[in-house]
């Protein structure tokens, strides 16, 4: 379609700038040529000397899921998943990995979780206006039911932490990202194919296979972590909480009005915390 190849072509041109693809200095006037890359800036690591090999990672010692008979307790409004291990990041031979991320998004690497619970969907205007009432919702996502954005991340925080809750990792947020039907994406994402305009009330699409509904597309949400472009490297295999500073913090899921390579599990988007942006949201996790 015309409108593809455009957004194609502008895509390129705005993440080709020596300027990191993360936003606007004004939150207020964030725009949409950020959203298919995570950073414009190089990965970071030990200089290069002629020669010289670099020394490969130590091979993480392995862990078991505790074995349990009894059901973790439910939550209302929130999926449990359980201890374990899965390869974060993407493998080198996928098709939907841009070029441009490859750098941020691998190595593959195994990694291990303790169990958790996360919010079956992305927190809605009607949920948010509990918390902090007398705020219009934007325009974009406007009804009851649609997920809130044009929160910064500590808004976020704030929100999660008063219901006894947090925002989840980056790696927590992938585990349970990672779990969407690709074999049937069109009815479980919304994104530019099928809602170019707007974002849409939550759980309208078919759950992946954890009974998580809008992982992917809808809305971006934050993460708990700091963004490191080249942190994979260190290939953190327990409980991994990204780097101990930084200046933008991990949004991941895509967003509305982005193509099938911008909305997938393992691509990560970033921006400063103190952004208000119109495709941004959150959901919650919480400890046993």
């Amino acid at each position: 379609m015309k409108r593809d190849r455009l957004f194609t072509t502008f895509l390129s041109l705005a993440c080709g700038l020596a300027v990191a693809c993360g936003g606007a200095d004004d939150p207020e006037e964030a725009r949409p040529p950020e959203q298919a890359t995570a950073d414009g800036g190089q990965a970071t690591g030990q200089p290069s000397v002629p020669g010289a090999q670099p020394t490969p990672p130590a091979e993480p010692v392995r862990r078991t899921p505790p074995t349990t008979l009894t059901p973790p307790p439910k939550r209302e409004g929130m999926v449990h998943i359980p201890a374990g291990e899965f390869l974060m990041g993407s493998a080198p031979d996928d098709t939907m990995v841009y070029p441009w991320e490859k750098p941020h998004e691998q190595p593959q690497h195994p990694v291990y979780l303790d169990a958790y619970y996360i919010d079956t969907h992305e927190v809605t205007n009607e949920k948010f206006a509990i918390f902090k009432p007398g705020r219009k919702p934007h325009e974009w996502s406007a009804c009851p039911t649609c997920p809130r954005v044009r929160i910064t991340w500590h808004e976020a925080v704030a929100y999660c932490e008063s219901l006894g809750k947090r925002l989840p990792t980056e790696a927590e947020w992938e585990r349970a990202g990672k779990g969407a039907h690709v074999a049937v994406f069109r009815n479980s994402v919304w994104y530019s194919e099928n809602s170019i305009d707007q974002a849409q009330p939550v759980g309208t699409k078919a759950p992946n296979d954890l009974g998580l509904y809008d992982m992917l597309g809808n809305v971006r949400e934050w993460t708990a972590d700091w963004y490191g472009p080249g942190y994979y490297r260190k290939r953190v295999y327990d409980n991994p909480k990204g780097p101990s500073e930084g200046v933008r913090r991990v949004e991941r899921g895509g967003a509305f009005f982005l193509p099938r390579r911008g909305v997938t599990p393992t691509i990560r988007y970033n921006h400063p915390p103190h952004f208000r942006l119109y495709f941004l949201g959150f959901r919650c996790a919480q400890d046993p």
